[in-house]
């Protein structure tokens, strides 16, 4: 089993799809491939990138990928422009299966229900490895304003079926920080709205770390009152006031959205690890209630959580990268993938480096890297999963 990862930043859709899959295959010292993984902004045609990386890799192989902010690979990264990628693969033996379900909006929990039944229907002796995509923008229209696909309810339907998770990463896929409609790849269908999974059995390990990148800043906190995804009430305080005393003066409740986020320990409450945390963002307020609207609807009144303040650096990006490789032992490394909150890129972030690069640095040249952007990141905190904003997921698949 042996990848190749190609970038491209040309403007022309179908030279991009090319160019990235030809280097794709030159990194990997591939003839030929059985698998791709492809993923470029909302600047892309994602008829004429198909068209542009089936002129190199040709019919035979599937293809799995979407929308994505940038690109991430080990010597290149960007966002928001013309970025695009390819993960080439070579499976050697391995038969990947692929599962699609449409019709996500307003349906999460069913889709999650049907998306893990296919899987399940599979008949496999192990559950295999997954890397799960869905749409994030439910729906962005003119005067009805934007929307977005609530991962909780997607997960809670797959986890009801598939009963305990196997090992298993994902992200919510969106094209640019505009939350325009985006298109997801499933072999040569173009789809949007829809949730799908990559299943790889046979023996591939995936080895996964969480890298948040921000601390508690507060004791615990109860949510005393919740409507949905709304937190209204911390210990009794409308949210905004809570949030307000704790922080202090520094921001005003406009800048709340995209900044404020919130940890829930799933670990020892006295002893916090990175591994053990969930973190969502405030994607908005609720003005008239006081109340942060989060990107997840499992906050619910009785849930103890806490205010994070932001650390990310390199340091500790390399730092948990390291741990990861250092898990791998005497397995062969085939491929890091690298699920990355897009709010976390420096043009969002407002920070002087690439978070990014500390990953660059850990992987080297020790194989293939392969990142995207995206708008919510998945992966499991214990034997469960569970959804995440603010957050770097980093996966390593080995024979």
């Amino acid at each position: 089993m042996r990848a190749g990862v190609g970038f491209s930043e040309l403007p022309g859709s179908r030279q991009a799809g090319a160019d990235a899959a030809r280097l794709a295959l030159g990194q990997g010292s591939l003839d030929a491939c059985d698998l791709v993984l492809m993923f470029a902004t909302s600047k892309h045609d994602p008829v004429a990138f198909r068209e542009g990386v089936r002129s190199v890799v040709g019919p035979r192989p599937r293809l799995f990928g979407g929308s994505a902010v940038g690109i991430i690979t080990n010597d290149r990264a960007g966002c928001d422009g013309f970025q695009a990628g390819v993960a080439a693969i070579a499976t050697g033996g391995v038969q990947p299966d692929m599962f699609l379900e449409g019709g996500l909006p307003d349906h999460e929990r069913a889709v999650g229900t049907a998306l893990a039944g296919q899987i399940i229907g599979r008949g496999y002796d192990e559950l295999p490895n997954l890397l799960l995509l869905y749409d994030i923008v439910r729906r962005r229209e003119p005067g009805l304003g934007l929307s977005m696909t609530a991962p909780t309810r997607l997960i809670a339907g797959m986890g009801e079926v598939l009963g305990g998770w196997p090992g298993a990463v994902g992200g919510g896929l969106m094209g640019d920080m505009q939350y325009n409609p985006g298109y997801q790849w499933f072999d040569d269908q173009i789809v949007h709205h829809s949730a799908m999974a990559l299943a790889l059995p046979g023996d591939v390990r995936m080895d996964t770390i969480i890298m948040h990148g921000c601390s508690p800043s507060t004791s615990y906190k109860t949510i005393t009152k919740a409507d949905g995804n709304v937190v209204l009430e911390f210990d009794g305080r409308p949210a905004v006031e809570a949030v307000a005393h704790a922080f202090g003066e520094d921001k005003s409740w406009e800048d709340y959205p995209l900044y404020i986020t919130i940890g829930m320990n799933h670990g020892d409450r006295f002893a916090p690890r990175d591994e053990d945390y969930v973190v969502r963002v405030c994607m908005d307020i609720d003005r008239e209630r006081g109340g942060l609207v989060m990107l997840g609807d499992d906050m619910k009144a009785g849930t103890e959580v806490q205010l994070m303040r932001r650390t990310l650096d390199l340091d500790y990006v390399r730092q948990r990268t390291d741990e990861l490789l250092a898990v791998i032992g005497d397995r062969e490394p085939v491929l890091a993938i690298h699920i990355d909150c897009a709010g976390r890129a420096s043009a969002y972030n407002g920070t002087d480096f690439e978070e990014a690069q500390g990953v660059q640095e850990a992987i080297g040249s020790k194989m293939p890297l392969f990142g995207w952007y995206v708008g919510c990141e998945l992966a499991k905190v214990g034997p469960m999963m569970q959804s995440h904003n603010w957050t770097g997921i980093l996966s390593i698949l080995s024979r």
